[in-house]
């Protein structure tokens, strides 16, 4: 009788249950398509990683000898390859790396030789077929003696060339990676490396792994290895973490824990959505459940009809949900991964994986708990109606009209009753319904007001200007330690600084360049600080800033205070966030010793760090520490800019572009970058997290709009009977048309304010928080105005559609015929 009962409430109540089967249509395919395309991605990019990517943990850089030994002894570490570069060829684009691999770190690296075996003795070397290509020897094969003109690592820097003959005895495959970087490599033996890199000299990449028992997540892994770096003295910076390899590999908290976030969130929403159809529904059949109470139903039969009636409708929803997300999932992942950017080795390997179907997209567990989670959901949203309906008296039942039981002995009336007061009056008789609704839909616009802030404050605008000031950056490559290059050396350089005024009076000149601004650099040491292992002064730059610069370096100071006066004395200097974090010997307002190299000279020149800060790259460029330009320039009478920021006419960028490519060519010093090409890097890099993250939104929206329509047809449908008496009595269609908007305007008003109140107060304190510890690329606080008035603009317009098609639809019955229908 139950099940009977249950099927035929199925059936008569089907406008209710087609809404609440969307309702657990959609929150089946959002939990769904959230798992599926979360795992696709994981698992694809993990399958591309394990095909590109060496296995080591974490790779310590600039290892003494002495300290690898140590290293090599901690009880954590099961096992260890050594890697040591012994020179380089430069190219005309690129350069070849000659290194020496022991046996792990080839294993460890991937480092497959094709054809021969590596080298063991003497000038025995593999190369791979790209590297003798650009050696010049395109027909060289096993067995060839080829002639490599290397300049040496040495203490100071690239020594002098000389030309050494290598045996080719074996025959290995570059990676796309490497080509890509237009770096190529030679793996030599042993006792080549040992007899051209002297002992105290050896700056080894050490690549370890962690023993089992202490890499069980990739949190584990990252803070083991870098507390062992630590330990023996390797600085932060040069502690290299496999992250990709860790997480394709190991179980990473945080992704498992964002993914039941996001979760929990959509299942909440879901719930709320379908528990408020249900609550709203469960109003006009009170007195149905109130006559099966007469008949003898006991509670626990009410509560069995109430629940199975919701199951019903969730054993026909959960299997379309999951149809839809199965197909969905198939038509459009690959298309997904294949709108990657182009360029990227992983990128193009996740794309071939996807190809050739390797990554099992739709899995059996993953079907399994979309449909545990969406029975879940139905079963948590049908708590409360089940345990109404079984509370429900038989006497109390026959007279129950939807109001709120009162504790007032007087109703207060009025003698002129106004559309406005048939309103509250209305809106206040059932102040539960009134708020879940509200509360289930604000939560809704919460989530889109919070996520819209977080995603309108990760402007690739912004973070493309972060890098570069202007349009374009004209500037100058150089590096240092180079004898065979000496020119290189900025100190050399700016003796002869191809930047001259003439040039930049040139540049100032194209027809479309508005402005020209000047950066210089200038470099030195820290006499009292050593570089690590090593007895040598620690090697720094200055850049310069303008007065107009300041505003925004003051944005981005951690520690200390500075103005553009105080720090135009000559004396004071602003230090990067990297330099104040690894050099802890560095105090703030402690004068120190530093070292300028102008040009042929040296002195020693006392200044004051008073200032700390993890700075732009448009403003430091990578320097050491910055000082104002008026400083920079008394410090040297060569010429030291470095970089031209160039304003440029934005309908004339191209034009511009063409033209300084051509100055670009008449050096081989200068280099050129465009706010456009950075730009279109990160608007790939950001477009699918935000696609992404609306996308989840809309269904989100969606299940939101169901419950408004649920709302407002029920609260319309159910209150035919006295809208018809009230229209007996001289309510005129206007006037109840305006009575019914006014309701819609309070929900949509509540909904409204919830939403953007609580959003926009969240989304501002995770913006603080990203801000403060550089997530993603987030700098300055962007209010989504737009995203926001959408927001209220759809509210509105659904609210006031909704009710002008109710209430069309109510005024085609008569109003005699209104009055006489029964509950």
């Amino acid at each position: 009788m139950i099940n009977t009962v249950a099927w035929a409430n199925t059936k008569f109540h089907r406008r209710k249950n087609v809404l609440s089967g969307m309702a657990i249509i959609l929150t089946s395919v959002l939990v769904f398509l959230t798992i599926t395309m979360g795992l696709g991605s994981v698992n694809t990019q993990n399958a591309a990683v394990n095909k590109i990517y060496p296995t080591w943990h974490t790779m310590y850089r600039n290892v003494s000898e002495e300290d690898k030994d140590k290293i090599a002894q901690h009880a954590a570490i099961e096992t260890y390859g050594l890697r040591q570069d012994i020179g380089q060829v430069s190219l005309d684009e690129g350069s070849v790396i000659l290194l020496y691999m022991d046996k792990t770190a080839q294993r460890l690296n991937k480092v497959e030789i094709d054809k021969g075996r590596e080298p063991k003795s003497g000038n025995e070397a593999v190369f791979s077929l790209n590297t003798l290509k650009k050696l010049g020897y395109i027909q060289a094969k096993l067995g060839d003696a080829v002639s490599v003109p290397f300049q040496p690592y040495t203490k100071d820097g690239l020594g002098l060339a000389e030309s050494t003959t290598f045996k080719i005895v074996g025959l290995m495959d570059d990676t796309e990676e490497i080509n890509a970087k237009d770096k190529y490599s030679m793996m030599v033996s042993k006792e080549f490396m040992e007899s051209n890199s002297p002992l105290d000299q050896r700056n080894y990449r050490m690549m370890i792994r962690l023993a089992p028992e202490e890499a069980a997540t990739t949190t584990e892994v990252e803070k083991e290895t870098k507390k062992i770096g630590q330990n023996f003295n390797v600085l932060e910076s040069d502690v290299v973490v496999n992250k990709e390899y860790l997480f394709a590999n190991y179980d990473d908290p945080a992704f498992y824990s964002g993914m039941i976030i996001i979760i929990i969130i959509v299942s909440a929403a879901g719930a709320l959505t379908i528990y408020s159809i249900y609550y709203v529904s469960l109003i006009s059949k009170v007195q149905e459940f109130g006559k099966l109470k007469a008949l003898g139903a006991t509670k626990q039969q009410v509560r069995q009809i109430v629940l199975r009636e919701n199951l019903l409708v969730a054993s026909i929803a959960i299997p379309i949900g999951l149809a839809i997300g199965i197909i969905a999932a198939k038509l459009f992942f690959g298309r997904i991964v294949e709108l990657l950017q182009e360029g990227s080795v992983l990128t193009a390997m996740m794309q071939q994986v996807v190809r050739n179907n390797e990554v099992q997209l739709i899995i059996p567990w993953v079907i399994a708990l979309s449909i545990g989670i969406a029975l879940i959901t139905v079963l948590v949203a049908s708590l409360k109606p089940m345990h109404l309906a079984s509370k429900i008296m038989p006497i109390e039942a026959m007279r129950y009209t939807g109001q709120n039981e009162t504790q007032q002995k007087k109703r207060r009336g009025f003698l002129n009753l106004t559309l406005e007061r048939l309103t509250k009056a209305n809106v206040s008789r059932n102040k539960k319904r009134t708020v879940i609704t509200i509360v289930s839909l604000g939560l809704i616009g919460t989530l889109f007001v919070t996520v819209s802030t977080v995603f309108n404050c990760m402007q690739p605008e912004e973070i493309a200007h972060q890098a570069i000031a202007e349009d374009f950056r004209l500037g100058l490559e150089t590096w240092s330690g180079d004898l065979m290059n000496p020119e290189r050396e900025w100190q050399q350089l700016q003796q002869n600084n191809p930047l001259t005024s003439d040039k930049i009076k040139e540049i100032e000149q194209i027809s479309g360049v508005e402005r020209v601004d000047t950066q210089r650099v200038i470099s030195g040491e820290l006499v009292s600080i050593k570089e690590p292992d090593s007895d040598k002064p620690l090697a720094v730059s200055i850049a310069s800033i303008r007065k107009k610069q300041m505003k925004e370096v003051a944005k981005h100071i951690k520690k200390g205070s500075v103005d553009y006066e105080k720090l135009a004395g000559g004396e004071y200097l602003i230090a990067s966030d990297y330099i104040f974090k690894n050099y802890p010997d560095l105090a703030m307002g402690k004068p120190i010793d530093v070292k300028i190299f102008d040009g042929d000279r040296s002195y020693i020149k006392q200044m004051t760090i008073v200032a700390a800060g993890r700075l732009p790259e448009k403003i430091d460029h990578s320097a050491s520490f910055i000082a104002s330009d008026e400083t920079i320039q008394a410090l040297s009478d060569n010429n030291l800019i470095k970089f031209l920021d160039i304003k440029a006419d934005s309908q004339r960028i191209s034009e511009v572009k063409k033209e300084l490519e051509a100055i670009k060519g008449e050096s081989e010093f200068y280099e050129l970058e465009s706010y456009e090409d950075t730009l279109k890097t990160w608007e790939s890099a950001t477009m699918m997290t935000v696609g992404a993250g609306y996308s989840i939104l809309l269904v989100l929206a969606v299940v939101g709009i169901m419950n408004l329509v649920n709302t407002t047809i029920d609260s319309i449908l159910s209150r035919k009977k006295e809208l018809g008496v009230m229209q007996a009595i001289g309510m005129s269609n206007k006037q109840m048309r305006k009575m019914l908007q006014l309701e819609s305007l309070f929900y949509a008003g509540g909904i409204i304010v919830m939403s953007v109140g609580i959003g926009s107060i969240v989304g501002y304190l995770i913006y603080r928080y990203a801000a403060a510890n550089a997530l993603m690329q987030i700098q300055n606080y962007y209010y989504p105005f737009i995203q926001v008035g959408l927001l209220i603009l759809v509210i509105i317009v659904v609210q006031l559609l909704l009710t002008l098609a109710t209430t069309t639809i109510v005024n085609k019955e008569p109003v005699i015929k209104r009055i006489q229908a029964s509950e």
